[in-house]
């Protein structure tokens, strides 16, 4: 007797559906993209961001964004290597660059969840860094 493995999402479609889940705002959704393990630290405040421990945790920070219909996200690109996958993003608070933050996701997939997910941004600097 042989018992089947369920069908799980690869990571490249969980990614994918978290982002459209996202983009559409659909917190039901995400719900059901998240692992009750999940491990969320936000990009803010510097410099070693917010952890958010646990699935409610995780989409009660998410739904918080999701609530500010002004702001947008854009997946500019994905990046998938095994459970592992890198979103690089632009959240627009404005309508103009300006107005917006590039950052970064790096995420975990487990059981074709969201079981880690770890967000940086690039702001305004003080290091002496060449231009």
């Amino acid at each position: 007797m042989t018992t089947a493995t369920p069908n799980l999402r690869s990571t490249a479609e969980t990614i994918a559906a978290f982002n459209d889940a996202f983009r559409r705002r659909d917190k039901a959704a995400l719900a059901d993209l998240v692992h009750d393990d999940c491990l969320m630290v936000s990009a803010q405040p510097a410099p070693d961001g917010t952890d958010y421990v646990g699935k409610d945790a995780s989409l009660a920070f998410w739904a918080e964004l999701l609530a500010d219909t002004s702001a947008t996200f854009e997946v500019d690109h994905v990046f998938v290597d095994g459970d592992w996958a890198a979103v690089r993003w632009r959240y627009r608070f404005g309508p103009t660059d300006a107005e917006s933050v590039l950052g970064v996701n790096i995420t975990r997939v487990s059981e074709g969840r969201v079981i880690e997910q770890l967000g940086y941004t690039k702001t305004p600097g003080v290091l002496p860094l060449p231009e």
